[in-house]
Parts: C-alpha cells; sequence; structure tokens
C-alpha cells in the first residue's frame, strides 16, 4: 500500500521537476503558462468534473465549511502566536496565509485524481473553489492590512473564469438530472461537450510543469525561523484540524477522505503571486510555496496511506 502512495507522489513530482528543468534550460514564459492555467485548463476541468458531479448539495456545503473553518481557525491561532514571538507584519502576514492556503488546483487536482480517480477531482474542483475564494478575499485582507494597501485588486478576482465556470457546471448538472438524461450526456452540444472534455485532459500535466517552472523561479535557502512553523503547521497540524471537522460532520469516509488530503497539500502558488502584488514579503512566500511542496512528497505520501488504511476513499 505504501508503495502504490509513493508512486503517486513521485508521479506528480516527477511532471513538476520537468517544469524546473524546462524554466531552467528554455526559460519559459511563466506569464502565458500561469495564463493558460488560470483560463483554460482549470476552467475546463472545473467544468467536467463539476457538472458530472454526484454529490448533493448538502455534501458541497459540508464541504466549504469543512475547508474554511479549520483555515479562520488556525489562522487566528498563528496570528496572535507570531505577534508574541514578535515577528513583522509582513512576515506575519506572508506566513499565516502560506500556512493555511492550500494548492488546491495544480497540485491537488492531480493528487485526487490519481488517488481516488474521477470522485477525487469532482471533489476537489469545489475545494479549488472554497480554496480560491479564501485566498483571494481573507488571504487578500491579511496580506493587504500587512502591506498597507488598500482594496483594489480584490475586484481581480472577479475577472477569473472559475466562479462563473463552476456557477454554469452546477446549472448545467441540475437540468441534466431534471431531464433525466443517464451519466455521460448533456444538453450541451456534442461537438463542444467533446471539446471542453479534450482541454480538461490535458489540465493534470499542464498543471504540474507550470507548478515546477513557477517553484525553479523563486528557489532559495529559507530562514528556518518562519518557514519550519509554517511547514508543521500546513502538512501536519491544518489535516489533522480537518480532519476531526469532517468526522465531526459525519463527512467519513466520503468526501471527507479527499478533504483530509487536499488540506495536507502544499502552500498554493497563487498566495506567493497576491504577495507580490501588493508589495509584501515575498521571499517568505515563496519559501512557503517551495519548501512545503518539496516536504509533501512525504507527507501527503503518508496520509494518503493512513486514509485509505482506515477506509477512506469514494463509494465503490
Amino acid at each position: 500500500m505504501f508503495e502504490q502512495m509513493s508512486t503517486i507522489l513521485v508521479t506528480v513530482l516527477t511532471m513538476v521537476a520537468l517544469g524546473a528543468v524546462a524554466q531552467w534550460r528554455l526559460k519559459l514564459n511563466l506569464q502565458s503558462l500561469v495564463k493558460l492555467n488560470l483560463y483554460v485548463f482549470v476552467p475546463a476541468f472545473l467544468y467536467v468534473r463539476v457538472s458530472a458531479s454526484s454529490l448533493s448539495w448538502w455534501d458541497i456545503g459540508g464541504i466549504g465549511f469543512a475547508v474554511l473553518a479549520p483555515m479562520l481557525l488556525m489562522g487566528v491561532a498563528m496570528y496572535v502566536g507570531m505577534k508574541r514571538f514578535g515577528a513583522t507584519g509582513p512576515a506575519i502576514a506572508a506566513t499565516v496565509v502560506g500556512g493555511l492556503a492550500f494548492n488546491a488546483g495544480n497540485f491537488g487536482i492531480p493528487v485526487a485524481e490519481l488517488a481516488f480517480g474521477k470522485a477525487g477531482g469532482s471533489v476537489q474542483a469545489l475545494v479549488v473553489m472554497f480554496v480560491n475564494t479564501s485566498i483571494f478575499f481573507i488571504g487578500y485582507g491579511v496580506l493587504a492590512m500587512a502591506a498597507g494597501g488598500g482594496w483594489k485588486s480584490i475586484l481581480g478576482y472577479f475577472r477569473l473564469p472559475m466562479i462563473y465556470v463552476i456557477a454554469a457546471a452546477l446549472i448545467v448538472r441540475e437540468i441534466n438530472a431534471s431531464m433525466g438524461l443517464p451519466v455521460g450526456e448533456t444538453i450541451l452540444p456534442m461537438w463542444l461537450d467533446k471539446a471542453v472534455h479534450q482541454v480538461a485532459a490535458g489540465m493534470v500535466p499542464i498543471a504540474l510543469i507550470t507548478l515546477g517552472a513557477q517553484l525553479v523561479a523563486r528557489a532559495r535557502w529559507p530562514r528556518w525561523s518562519l518557514i519550519g512553523p509554517v511547514m508543521l503547521i500546513k502538512l501536519a497540524a491544518l489535516p489533522a484540524a480537518t480532519a476531526l471537522t469532517v468526522w465531526a460532520m459525519g463527512l467519513w469516509p466520503w468526501p471527507g477522505a479527499q478533504l483530509i488530503l487536499a488540506a495536507a497539500g502544499p502552500t498554493a502558488v497563487n498566495t506567493l503571486l497576491l504577495t507580490v502584488e501588493l508589495d509584501g514579503d515575498a521571499d517568505t512566500a515563496a519559501d512557503c510555496v517551495f519548501w512545503t511542496t518539496l516536504a509533501c512528497a512525504v507527507t501527503v505520501t503518508v496520509t494518503l496511506a493512513i486514509l485509505v488504511a482506515l477506509g477512506g476513499g469514494p463509494p465503490t
């Protein structure tokens, strides 16, 4: 079992390494890669997975609560703790956001698909929606207050297609269900449905290569006094808090197992992009992303092995 779980993470990290090598040797245009992910591949993937999802509205609400509640509670505790240790405002903001906002998209989606198949991808698609919301609203607020910035760039969230694509997917899902269409059929024209599915199929490799390219551009030796606690909270404490929330809400074994696995993922790359935009502590944010991504090769493998051993996973 452990060998199987290790293979999943090695597969993911191999594609990340390919992106790092490509960036090192070819000097890829990171801005174009990011835009391809944000505006083409991720929206197509989200639409395909959400529109085909069989999760109830109760489960969707439960997913949102189980994702956001542990992040908010641990964020307050982390902020108070770092204040007492005398950390500066920008460093506190970068570590709090970096310690709680996990990479649900270009890391979490591939891991979910490889670990739990399409059922994992369907749950993770909704996790992406809730995590992106928290990063661009809650995360922005924390970083903006630390940097002394305004609220202008928060409007940029509404220019991203994800929230609209997910809304459209949920509407199509309900229409398909009300018409009694079998799984695999939809109200969309066949040519359009097939085109979206083809694009969605390319999301995993493109996302992981992009992640690798982004990471190598910011690699450096970190300040362990800040990054060490972030790694402990991000890779151990947050998944544990999510597990307690999942158990309390009765979401185990599914979709609870996927929610715990998602929470064990590394820091989201979007936290770095947002920190740079707001002139915050970009070096600390980059350290959070880079080192949690490396360490999760071990921690996510162990988490996944524990989840499977305890019977977590989609119904068979």
